[in-house]
């Protein structure tokens, strides 16, 4: 085993090891490679060759979890403890059982930067059922080598606990490419008849151990995770490998967008993606439903009853895609709004107005931060009446404006126990003097994850009676949909292209009205529980007791006490969004109390 093999089937994100590249961090050592993703706390993939001399067992399982001192200085170090209380295993993308040949190799298993959050029946289930699958296929018997590529994916922004640094995913899955024994490299013997197995598991509790029942295509992982797999191949022969499904001769199916996003029992909801002309079942959270087949590329499906919030997926005889994107069902007394999520209205500013520029309204539920100018931006001399800006905007591309903090940014986050949508942007009056910025660019960042390019702006006109930029549409980026409590959006405006430092660039309050002159548009949804409450079993400490809350995520659950169970006098400890880790000091607290938990 060598770094040669660490990946040769290629490098599925175009990773690099530049300590700068926080999203994409390439880390090669002798037991596998890496794409590391700093801002999630966990890997993007994880690459590795597996053949007998790999796991001869003449090593014990070492647990040594640790944290890996070994990322830049820069990145956050997740600790060994960091997923304790959290309700989620420590989940190895390579398998401590895999690199069982020196003591050194399994301790490399175990460092943190090879884990991901994974439920106990996901992780001790059907991933280590499937595990034992591909060592057996490299048995004494079998004979075969296997490359192997694996990850999380479906990742809503909710982090292992109230306080955690790692993202939970929605799914697991794994690439195994099994290639028969020779001496020349490994990818010499790799042809259009290779057998490849990839499977896309829940990472629920309630998933089972057969992993059959998950297998799906590289195709469909790549649709889902934005990589591109087997790049070092002849293009002919990864096309090939890429749409082939285990113990399937026809092309399975692949969900590529459905729409609504959200909605109740008997909407209908428009599926869109291919192969799905024999489709046999469509769920929603694994509620089965009733669907037409309109064509072999959109199924119109009705929404079931108490679907609850999850993936939707369409099985035929070829296998079963599953959705990237959660559908929201509104139930039970749960309400949905759409409409304007945030507008600014200018007409009242003056000297180009405050930073951060309050909105004027915003959606129920959903917390907005301001218009806001970056370090850069000027705000030199006397501004038009009716306009929020700046000046300074004099670079020559976006990316220069960005390096200097010449841009302005809005953001808003919704609240515990509701998500939202962001579906557009309806409005964006402007002005601009002669020698203000020609040019912008509309970028957004969700969560901890990088900026994202929306479109580009022209600032076409200098009147002095302002211009309006055409309605922008953002309900085609999965990142903006279905966005749950604690992930924050934020958008960002780069101008650039202006002629003079002192030229300016405002939100105008073209129409002369108390209308949003910027207009942000979008759905709110209340998370409605499905799912009773659990507590798990309380967790001792120093002086304090822990249990995990669990049941439908998203949705508000109170943490109760009374000290008498028949006096029927309950008080409110904490409300909180599940799943979520309650602690209660214990020494010098309130005495004996009996506890429970609401759900809403």
């Amino acid at each position: 085993m060598g770094v040669e093999f660490q990946m040769p089937l290629g490098n599925p994100s175009a990773a690099t090891a530049d300590s700068n590249n926080h999203d994409h961090f390439l880390i090669q050592r002798e037991i596998e490679a890496l794409d590391y993703n700093d801002d999630k706390g966990l890997p993007n993939w994880a690459s590795w060759n597996l053949t007998t001399n790999d796991f001869p067992g003449t090593v014990d399982r070492q647990n040594s979890f640790s944290a890996d001192t070994n990322l830049p200085a820069s990145f956050f170090k997740v600790g060994s403890t960091a997923y304790v209380g959290s309700g989620y295993d420590r989940g190895h993308l390579c398998p401590s059982a895999d690199r069982n040949d020196t003591t050194n190799h399994n301790d490399q298993t175990f460092l943190m930067s090879n884990m991901m959050p994974q439920t106990a029946a996901n992780n001790s289930g059907v991933w280590n059922t499937f595990e034992g699958v591909c060592r057996g296929l490299c048995s004494s018997s079998n004979n075969s080598e296997l490359l192997i590529t694996c990850g999380p994916s479906g990742f809503t922004g909710a982090k292992i606990n109230t306080n955690g640094y790692v993202w939970i995913p929605g799914f697991t899955w794994k690439i195994v490419v099994v290639v028969p024994p020779g001496t020349n490299a490994v990818t010499n013997r790799i042809t259009a008849t290779n057998r490849v197995i990839c499977i896309k598991v829940p990472n629920t509790e309630t998933v089972t151990n057969n992993w059959q029942r998950y297998v799906t295509s590289a195709n469909q992982i790549q649709v889902d995770t934005g990589l591109t797999f087997f790049t070092a191949l002849p293009p002919a022969v990864a096309a090939v490998l890429r749409n082939k499904v285990e113990g399937q001769t026809n092309a399975p199916p692949e969900i590529f967008a459905f729409t609504p996003l959200t909605g109740s029992a008997g909407t209908d909801v428009v599926i869109t993606g291919t192969n799905f002309g024999a489709a046999a079942a469509v769920a929603f959270n694994g509620v089965t439903t009733s669907f037409t087949i309109d064509s072999g590329t959109q199924i119109t499906a009705t929404v079931p009853a108490n679907a609850g919030f999850g993936s939707v997926s369409v099985s035929t005889p070829s296998g079963t895609a599953i959705s990237t994107n959660s559908f929201t069902f509104i139930n039970q007394g749960g309400w949905f709004y759409s409409g304007l999520l945030a507008g600014w209205d200018t007409s009242g500013v003056t000297n180009l107005g405050p930073s951060p520029l309050t909105a004027t309204s915003n959606a129920p539920n959903v917390a907005v931060v301001g218009l806001t100018r970056a370090a850069g931006v000027g705000t030199a001399g006397t501004g038009a009446a009716g306009g929020w800006g700046g000046t300074g905007f004099t670079n020559i591309s976006a990316a220069a404006a960005v390096a200097a903090n010449l841009f302005v940014t809005f953001g808003l986050t919704v609240e515990k126990g509701y998500r939202t949508s962001v579906t557009g942007i309806s409005c964006l009056d402007y002005r601009r003097s002669n020698t203000g910025p020609t040019n912008g660019l509309l970028q957004f960042q969700a969560g901890n994850g990088g900026f994202v390019d929306v479109t580009n702006l022209s600032y076409a006109s200098t009147s002095s009676s302002g211009s309006s930029l055409g309605p922008i549409d953002l309900s085609g980026f999965p990142a903006l949909q279905n966005i749950g409590a604690g992930t924050n959006i934020v958008f960002r405006i780069v101008n650039y292209g202006g002629t003079n430092s002192a030229g300016t660039w405002y939100v105008y309050d073209k129409a002369g009205t108390a209308a949003a002159d910027l207009a942000v548009l979008g759905t709110v949804a209340q998370i409605v529980s499905t799912n009773p409450p659990e507590m798990s079993a309380p967790v001792a400490g120093a002086n304090q007791f822990q249990f995990t809350v669990t049941g439908t995520r998203g949705a508000l659950y109170v943490v109760q006490a009374t000290t008498n169970l028949l006096s029927g006098a309950w008080g409110a400890l904490e409300t909180n969004a599940a799943p979520f880790v309650f602690t209660q000091t214990t020494v010098g607290g309130p005495g004996e109390r009996f506890y429970r938990v609401v759900g809403p």
